[in-house]
């Protein structure tokens, strides 16, 4: 028996407090196999015991770089972490894990992961302060998922899982109020996707962003053209798609909208008593938008003028 082995023992025999466990006198040693400390890994795998997954495939990572068993460390880390709600910390070995491993046999797995884990961020899980898994997770991520779902979309471009995150990214711009690189990401989705399910959800969301553009900045004549555009399209490619009724509602808006803006202009200038002004802007509503509540208004206005002028 070595010194150091006898020290070991005789610290066992005389306090249970400083007792180890077998497995743990593997590491006392002074060379451990890689073996041995997978070995160990493998077991805390099966048995779920995520942090000591961690901590072997960590020590398997920094002791043997170059041996194929390194090759699966980040993966497997990347796993525990997810498992145990760490989420940060799991993307960022699966980040790894696709980035430094030649040729990675959990490829698919880990892609999958990260959408998981994008999906998580998108739908309101919090990260955890200063990034330390012992603090609360309290911080917003949603902004987080968009570079997670872009290397999903990057490393299985043509996948079900590429359509969902596409899908999901231009939905996180939206409610960023980052309209134009979310019509961006939907036509991306509409090009590579022309035919797929949620191709109809992007033109109908496409249709949302231009009227919350509307709503939200100074009306581009534009935005009605290229609204009519999209639902001209949209209607072409899925004829009989439910959800082009909605979209077509939403059109609706977006007209009355314009209307609205051209009959507050004549409301201004009938106001300040410059009559023929205001007379052009309520037929120019009547003229461009004839189906509008904005237009049946504007018609009262005419004829209530007409009438007055014929008395």
């Amino acid at each position: 028996m070595t010194m150091k082995k006898y020290f070991i023992a005789s610290l066992i025999a005389l306090s249970p407090l400083l007792a180890l466990e077998e497995e743990d006198l593997i590491w006392d040693r002074v060379q451990p196999s890689v073996q041995e400390y997978n070995s160990a890994l493998q077991l805390a795998v099966s048995t779920g015991d995520w942090w000591k997954v961690i901590d072997y495939a960590e020590l398997i990572s920094y002791n043997f770089p170059t041996t194929p068993f390194a090759q699966e460390t980040s993966y497997l880390m990347g796993e525990a972490y997810f498992k145990l709600n760490q989420l940060e910390y799991s993307n960022n070995c699966f980040t790894a894990y696709l980035n430094h491993v030649s040729s990675p046999k959990h490829f698919e797995e880990a892609v999958e992961y990260k959408f998981n884990i994008a999906e998580q961020f998108a739908n309101g899980v919090k990260k955890r302060l200063f990034g330390s898994p012992k603090m609360p997770a309290w911080v917003s991520a949603e902004e987080d998922s968009i570079p997670i779902y872009d290397d999903v979309i990057s490393a299985l471009p043509h996948s079900e899982l590429a359509v969902k995150s596409l899908l999901g990214k231009a939905r996180i711009q939206f409610l960023m109020e980052d309209y134009k690189p979310s019509l961006e990401t939907l036509d991306l989705l509409i090009r590579r996707f022309p035919k797929h399910d949620l191709a109809a959800q992007a033109y109908l969301d496409k249709t949302k962003a231009f009227l919350a553009q509307c709503k939200a900045q100074n009306l581009d004549p534009d935005l009605l053209d290229l609204t009519e555009v999209n639902l001209r399209k949209f209607k072409l490619a899925f004829p009989r798609e439910e959800r082009v009724e909605e979209a077509e509602g939403l059109f609706g808006e977006i007209r009355e909208i314009f209307a609205q803006n051209l009959l507050d202009t004549g409301y201004f200038f009938e106001k300040t008593k410059k009559i023929e002004a205001s007379l052009i802007y309520y037929n120019k509503v009547v003229a461009k938008y004839p189906l509008t509540d904005a237009a049946n208004v504007a018609s009262d206005k005419l004829e209530m003028f007409q009438n007055f002028s014929a008395q």
